[in-house]
């Protein structure tokens, strides 16, 4: 055997030896003993044989070839295989490191302790969380939730919001208690987000409470007011020996007496024009109405019939008629219905007394609008929106 087939070996057997070191590495990652003791053995075997070898090389030319190069072949050949398989399968399968390495790489904190608070598995985000809130690493995890027990969701300086839990478990027979800790800081600005909304909304709400009661309020004023005008009007009819007689005058006064102590009775009020009609025959006044009107119990048939009674009050009051004319119409938008009355034309603008202020009110509330013109002829137009259900 000459140098040079000599040192090629040496090297073939050094390249074994190595390798099976790595494998017996590999081997004690995976905790496979009968796998770490043949590497080992396969290293002691290479590393034997290189030994004999390089302390027979400077008689080398004696040394036999063929056996000397079977044999670290063989070795080298055995402890690459080796290493291949163990580095294989760890490639596979879960160690130990590679669960600690994942654990490291969650966005969240986590930790697994024993009863008396030692960890068994925790990550680099919960230290971190750890070093925030108490100052230190983890060290104790009884003493950590002992901390965070009575807060367990924790606002940090960085704005960060953390929610922690701990949950009980069992584990090869022993008690393990997990700890985890979630970032909810995008949870924890909507629901502020949703409190400030909620507090808007009860402010919206304590206005349109207020503005319905206000609404209320006026409806029972013209409500009160129509009532009275036209007792009123029966009355200086009677007394006037023009039209009317004592039953029906007390019996007007009866029911007003009745409204104002909160007892009239509204299922008398069944259809809002026919009571109308009748109370104007009453009084000498004819209603004539024409064309379609809203439908009955809305928002805006309340208001034809509130202006309805304001017109008719003033038409015996102030104009001195007999006949009043209410003419509707549906238009894109919703309803324009006109008053008119055979009555002496007004001298001048009208100027709204209590009544008509309220139905103004009344109607721009609803989302109408309201038009008085004087000449040719007094006419009061409403222009109303669509129909919607009256709030109760």
């Amino acid at each position: 055997m000459n140098t040079l087939h000599a040192g090629l070996m040496c090297t073939v057997l050094l390249t074994g030896t190595i390798a099976s070191l790595f494998g017996c590495m590999s081997a004690v990652r995976r905790h496979r003993r009968f796998a770490f003791a043949a590497c080992l053995a396969i290293a002691s075997l290479d590393f034997a044989v290189l030994a004999v070898l390089l302390s027979r090389l400077p008689g080398s030319e004696t040394l036999a070839p063929v056996p000397w190069t079977a044999a670290a072949l063989s070795l080298t050949a055995l402890s690459l295989f080796a290493s291949f398989t163990l580095w294989h399968k760890s490639r596979r399968q879960l160690s130990p490191i590679s669960v600690k390495e994942s654990c490291d790489h969650l966005p969240s904190a986590l930790c697994f302790a024993y009863e008396n608070g030692q960890p068994c598995l925790k990550n680099l985000k919960m230290d971190e969380l750890s070093h925030l809130l108490t100052g230190e690493a983890l060290l104790n995890a009884n003493v950590f939730w002992e901390t965070i027990e009575s807060q367990p969701i924790v606002t940090l300086e960085n704005g960060q919001t953390w929610s922690f839990e701990r949950v009980q478990m069992e584990m090869s027979g022993r008690t393990v208690y997990q700890i985890t800790g979630t970032n909810i800081t995008e949870e924890a600005r909507l629901q502020r987000e949703l409190e400030k909304d909620n507090l808007r909304l009860k402010d919206m709400n304590r206005h349109v409470q207020e503005a319905t009661r206000e609404k209320e309020i006026l409806h029972a004023k013209t409500r009160v007011h129509d009532e009275i005008g036209h007792a009123l009007l029966q009355t200086r009819q009677f007394l006037a020996g023009t039209q009317g007689d004592a039953a029906r005058v007390c019996a007007a006064w009866r029911q007003n007496t009745q409204l104002l102590l909160a007892k009239y009775a509204d299922e008398q009020r069944t259809d809002a024009f026919e009571q109308l009609a009748r109370a104007a025959q009453a009084i000498g006044v004819t209603i004539a109405r024409s064309g379609a009107f809203p439908q009955e119990g809305t928002e805006s048939a309340q208001l034809v019939e509130a202006a309805a009674h304001e017109c008719l009050t003033n038409l015996v009051r102030h104009a001195g008629g007999t006949r009043l004319e209410i003419i509707s119409e549906k238009t894109a938008s919703g309803w324009r219905v006109r008053y008119l009355n055979d009555g002496a034309v007004p001298s001048g603008p009208i100027v709204e007394g209590s009544g008509l202020t309220a139905l103004r009110a009344r109607t721009e509330a609803a989302g109408g609008a309201m038009e008085i013109i004087h000449a040719p002829r007094f006419e009061l137009t409403l222009t109303l929106p669509e129909e919607r259900q009256e709030i109760p």
